[in-house]
């Protein structure tokens, strides 16, 4: 039965004008696997990690998103290997985790994260992550369809992990943490006050090149009638997470993306809890469950599907969902 005289038919009781709209695309999600061969632990805060474990999540995701069989691609959102993994065999369990995220049937996009560069060096961890830069750099763009650009940051930009210690950035970043935390430990935050509490080691910022870059992408994505998700391994606002897991310059970031209307979403890991807000420009900003502490059994990791007016992140176990819809000024 069809449309008649502007009524709208039903199929076994359900209006055809109601059923679910098909999203542009999906893509699978998932962050800081951080797994090592070693005996469960805790972090600083004594959250327990489960760092054998956090493999078999990673396997799961990967086989629920193969069996979807309708994601576009997949984004890690950083951090594949944990700090704790033994440096002498740290290339061979990047290259492990690295190949169970390459058994997905489509493209895997890379993003660093502090402990990735704890690891290795960038020059041998951005070709395993299939990332192409001339200069070490970590930051990139793709569009999988003309309506949407996916801007990937490196948040360890200026950072003290990472590059060569004599590294002109290595400098740059060790100069600031001394003259923003007086610490001798430079990962404690004992003393530091408020938003203060993000300028630690294991943190980082993103430099001018790359601000540079990032100006030109959302100009020319405005200029396209793009919508733009901005993915970083370091959250960009204090609403979504932890003042101690913050990008460095999140707000010189913030500033920058504010300017534009293009910027729908932004995603980050790093902070291991989650978290969600809008921001005052309507800018949606959701921190990613971490994969690590799933307690055996349990699990972190989703998939989104795209729409012209929203995202809706699917979470399973302790990735939570959340439908996320677009401010409608915003495209004035």
């Amino acid at each position: 039965m069809g449309y008649a005289n502007g009524q709208a038919s039903y199929v076994n009781g359900e209006s055809t004008s109601n059923r679910k709209q098909q999203p542009l695309f999906s893509f699978g999600l998932i962050t800081d696997v951080q797994y090592a061969d070693i005996p469960d632990g805790r972090s600083f805060l004594g959250v327990p990690r489960y760092y054998r474990h956090s493999i078999l999540v990673l396997q799961r995701a990967v086989k629920e998103w193969n069996n979807h069989q309708r994601h576009n691609f997949v984004i890690n959102f950083g951090d594949i290997v944990d700090g704790y993994c033994p440096k002498d065999q740290s290339l061979k369990t990047v290259k492990k985790i690295v190949h169970e995220f390459e058994n997905f049937k489509g493209p895997v996009y890379h993003l660093i994260g502090n402990h990735c560069l704890y690891n290795l060096p960038r020059s041998q961890l951005l070709p395993l992550l299939r990332i192409q830069s001339d200069k070490g750099h970590g930051y990139y763009d793709f569009s999988p369809m003309p309506e949407y650009r996916f801007v990937v940051l490196d948040g360890y930009d200026i950072s003290a992990i990472g590059w060569p210690k004599d590294h002109p950035r290595t400098l740059e970043a060790l100069k600031f943490l001394q003259a923003k935390n007086p610490n001798e430990d430079k990962n404690s935050p004992m003393g530091l006050v408020g938003l203060e509490r993000r300028f630690l080691m294991f943190n980082g910022g993103v430099g001018e090149e790359q601000m540079k870059w990032l100006d030109r992408v959302l100009e020319e994505s405005t200029r396209l009638k793009q919508k733009v998700v901005v993915c970083c391994h370091l959250p960009l606002h204090p609403g979504a997470s932890s003042k101690e897991a913050l990008l460095w310059n999140y707000d010189e970031v913030m500033n920058l993306i504010h300017r534009y209307n293009c910027v729908k979403l932004c995603i980050a890991g790093h902070d291991h809890k989650g978290g969600y807000s809008i921001d005052s420009h309507g800018v949606h900003h959701k921190v990613l469950e971490a994969a690590l502490e799933c307690p055996p059994g349990t699990d972190a990791f989703g998939y989104a599907d795209v729409y012209d007016d929203r995202i809706s992140l699917h979470g399973t176990d302790r990735m939570k969902s959340v439908d996320m819809y677009f401010n409608p000024k915003a495209d004035l």
